[in-house]
């Protein structure tokens, strides 16, 4: 979990590895993260600094890290920062933001302070450089008619917020940890729920970089149970950088193949789109054939254009009227043949599109079995090929996630071929089902004989938490019998309509998915 606190303790660590520090060189690893290189007291250390919406976080590493992509963004960095001097790092009040105060230095105009603030915010991390209150340039541009805008050129300012800084925790008139997250910036419902227990203050808390080996969740202090598995680390860059260790290289690989194609898909609409409007056009070539034969010439003869209404019409001189107009009409029917089959193209187009949205949201909540499965549908749909070793004749089951309560079975469906099993395999056709609104994510089988208002809660929470809207607030849900539900036949992925269903808007609360998930 990262939190402003974590974030706190973080920045006094960065601090004292990197103040004063030469930046050398900054290299893009994949899509969205970065590599910063730095030189200092005759020792070179690497900062990563990850944008992903699950993976993202700040840290030093010492694995060898090679440069894979390229964009704008990352050769405006280098322009701008490559050769600067680290003045300080800091932290935004207590915020999940950290800043980068950099020094370069021009010729003529001497020294000139620049800031690279990250912002450690689930789906909407950014990294932005500012100079002089002006952002340079940002990773993630946003422009919106009033308020925050993320475009270069634009003033920088900080996500808007009515939370107090937590530096100063004033416990009178808190009385339960949400009030705590509610009232203080950075504090997440892990720590609020600690220092609820224990009334401390911020500089108070402690530092002993935790994680829980059997939920592989962490935090800045042990806040796990006695009983769990746990792994103490040295620094907060360490935990991170086995984190990464661990889960990265399969996911990156992945990430990168649909990144690939979705770039691919996007581009081929808009060649699609755009051949459409065209070929739309040709259709007016009809009105050209029309007036020839209403014109009153002799159709045998030849014109170099006709006369309209104050307009000139080209023809081809070569050729008689009459030709002229049954070109004219060829060339219309054969636009009308094109704009059905680019109608389709952008229809098959637009599947694929989501197909590959799809497997964006089900990667980022992907364990490393979970992965497997997605590499085995892409291998379905022939964009991967199988080894040859790896071929079986059985298809094994989908490692499943289920969650028990009481006498009450949730399973959980974490990509396309785990749904389709859980829905049209396993399920009974009095089985509940939950589904996040007009967004994928994860199908929900809630297997009990009734439900109430517990069970329904939990079901909404855990498909909106596995979902595409997972970062969202008031989401709504979807739910239903299992006998209500029909595949869609023929597209490619896998899509259902239902019927007879009812909507739930529920939050996400951290803390309560967390017991779910032990």
């Amino acid at each position: 979990m990262i939190d402003g606190y974590f974030l706190y303790k973080l920045t006094e660590e960065l601090n004292q590895e990197l103040a004063k520090a030469r930046l050398e060189k900054i290299i893009q690893q994949d899509a969205q993260s970065f590599v910063f290189s730095f030189y200092h007291q005759r020792e070179r250390k690497q900062l990563v600094i990850d944008l992903s919406a699950e993976h993202f976080r700040m840290h030093l590493t010492k694995h060898m890290i090679k440069e894979t992509q390229s964009s704008q963004f990352v050769t405006t960095l280098k322009k701008q920062l490559e050769g600067s001097i680290v003045e300080k790092i800091t932290q935004h009040q207590t915020d999940r933001v950290i800043e980068i105060h950099l020094i370069s230095y021009d010729l003529i105009d001497g020294p000139i302070p620049k800031i690279l603030i990250f912002e450690a915010m689930g789906r909407h991390s950014n990294l932005i450089l500012v100079k002089d209150g002006l952002i340079i340039d940002t990773f993630k541009k946003m422009f919106f008619e009033s308020g925050r805008q993320l475009l270069p050129q634009a003033q920088f300012s900080y996500f808007p917020t009515d939370k107090k800084s937590a530096l100063s925790i004033q416990y009178d008139g808190i009385n339960s940890p949400q009030d705590l997250v509610n009232t203080y910036m950075g504090i997440s419902p892990l720590l609020a729920k600690y220092l609820d227990e224990h009334h401390l203050q911020w500089q108070d808390l402690p530092l002993k970089p935790t994680r829980n080996l059997k939920t592989n969740r962490f935090y800045a202090f042990d806040v796990f149970s006695d009983q769990d598995d746990k792994k103490i680390y040295d620094s907060l860059s360490l935990l991170l950088d086995d984190d990464t260790k661990k889960e990265k290289p399969a996911y990156v690989s992945q990430k990168q193949f649909i990144d690939k194609q979705l770039k691919k898909y996007e581009h081929k609409k808009q060649q699609l789109e755009k051949l459409l409007d065209d070929t739309k056009d040709q259709l007016e070539v009809k009105q050209l054939g029309d007036l020839i034969y209403a014109s009153g010439h002799d159709l045998s003869k030849s014109m170099s254009h006709l006369a309209y209404d104050g307009h000139a019409y080209l023809l081809d001189p070569t050729k008689s009227l009459n030709d002229n107009a049954q070109d004219a009409y060829r060339t219309y029917q054969k636009a009308k043949r094109g704009i059905n089959h680019i109608t389709e193209q952008i229809s098959i187009n637009q599947e694929l599109i989501e197909l590959f949205k799809s497997f964006d949201i089900f990667i980022s909540m992907s364990t490393q079995d979970s992965i497997k499965d997605l590499e085995q549908e892409l291998i379905q749909y022939g964009y991967k090929k199988a080894k040859p070793d790896k071929i079986k004749k059985k298809k094994d089951k989908p490692n499943l996630l289920i969650l028990r309560d009481n006498e009450v079975t949730y399973i959980i469906g974490k990509n396309n071929l785990q749904n389709e099993y859980i829905t049209h395999t396993l399920a009974q056709k009095d089985d509940y089902w939950f589904h996040v609104k007009d967004a994928p994510g994860a199908h929900v089988l809630v297997q009990t004989t009734k439900l109430n208002e517990h069970i329904l809660r939990k079901a909404c929470m855990l498909a909106a938490y596995f979902s595409g809207q997972r970062h969202s607030s008031s989401i709504p849900v979807d739910y239903t019998l299992i006998k209500h539900i029909k595949k869609i036949p023929g597209v490619p992925g896998y899509k259902v309509t239902y019927k007879n269903q009812q909507t739930m808007y529920i939050d996400i609360d951290e803390e309560k998915i967390g017991s779910y998930l032990k």
